[in-house]
């Protein structure tokens, strides 16, 4: 047994020194799937807080870092995708404050009021566009989460944590990289123009690089970097075997099983768009593709609900572009191309059969 003030699990190659006995049990605790709901929600909470303070997360063993990372990563993600929320009363946020004020109290000199992070959160339907204290332009996509600092003038880097999907337009600046984290990529850019998509439900992640050059990597695979050209994306895919995973067991595994891909893609001359980012302009290519696909792309794209009843009409596969149409005239299209029934079941809700 490791000796009081060590901390030794799967994630780590040797015996580490914490600076403190409550961060060190909280820590234990999270990485091996055991702690409750408000122990996890001390610990992410304490990420998002401090996601643009990379000197403060440095001051954990390097391999801990990486595991905090996926772990964390990989709750918001499920969140997300299971469209949960947890409430807490104000009695146990101040408890999860105190337990990271003691924590932390020996190695940062922690000021009196928090770092003031911004978060936004879209729903379906929704599309936003930010400019980031550094002029850096973000359009975020709909389903979509974005963390980012208010100001990025005390610190080395401009970092950035994103759940969803964003096209970066980002300012260049030498002395500071722009840091994207997403729950399966780490993205480092000095000054370029590209896509980010990294949605909890699909299978895929991708960055795709429309200007300039970035170095990205697998989350938690720092040693393995890649450096991509323009008209030049980086595809993360689930395996079999990680497809498997149900959302109970997230917790009790920090790597998931993912293949990488270098691949390129097409920039339209005219109009300078793409597959990547037709999303930019209301358009929806739709290549030999499930019904039950389309609809989800479908259910974000316009904030709706499409409920598919039958099984072999969410088996039929369509082609087909449309950009700028209303909802109802695309389930019209398609239904025209391999039939099925459109019922109206609510405001914002259809029903496919």
């Amino acid at each position: 047994m490791p000796p009081q003030g060590h901390y030794c699990s799967e994630h780590c190659t040797h015996p580490m020194q914490y600076p403190n006995q409550e961060l060190e049990k909280l820590i234990d605790k999270y990485l091996k799937g055991e702690a409750n709901s408000q122990e996890i929600d001390t610990v992410e909470r304490f990420f998002d807080s401090f996601s643009s303070r990379s000197s403060l997360l440095k001051t954990l063993p390097e391999e801990v870092q990486h595991a905090l990372k996926n772990r964390i990563h990989s709750g918001i993600m499920t969140r997300l995708s299971l469209r949960k929320k947890r409430s807490f009363s104000l009695s146990q946020i101040a408890a999860a404050a105190a337990v990271l004020c003691i924590a932390f109290a020996g190695v940062y000199l922690y000021k009196t009021k928090a770092p003031n992070n911004q978060e936004i959160i879209l729903s379906n339907g929704q599309q936003r566009q930010i400019v980031l204290q550094d002029g850096t332009k973000v359009t975020l996509n709909a389903s979509s989460k974005i963390i980012y600092p208010a100001s990025f003038k005390d610190s080395s880097s401009r970092e950035v944590t994103l759940i969803g999907e964003a096209f970066f337009d980002v300012t260049k600046d030498p002395a500071k990289p722009f840091l994207i984290h997403t729950p399966r990529m780490e993205i480092s850019v000095l000054g370029t123009a590209f896509n980010v998509r990294d949605y909890a439900e699909e299978n895929d992640a991708e960055t795709a690089l429309v200007r300039g050059k970035v170095s990205i990597w697998k989350t938690g695979a720092n040693a393995q970097k890649f450096i991509l050209k323009p008209k030049q994306k980086f595809v993360i895919t689930k395996t079999a075997e990680s497809k498997e995973v149900s959302p109970s067991s997230v917790h009790k595994s920090a790597a998931t099983p993912m293949s990488v891909a270098i691949q390129p893609f097409v920039i339209a001359e005219n109009d300078g768009s793409a597959l990547e980012t037709e999303w930019l302009l209301n358009r929806i290519t739709i290549q030999e593709e499930r019904l039950l696909d389309i609809a989800l792309k479908l259910e974000r794209m316009y904030g709706v609900e499409i409920k598919i009843t039958n099984q072999a009409t969410a088996s039929k596969r369509y082609s087909a572009i449309f950009e700028n149409e209303q909802l109802e005239n695309i389930l019209k299209a398609l239904q025209t191309v391999n039939y099925f029934q459109i019922k109206k079941t609510g405001k914002n809700q259809f029903e496919l059969f």
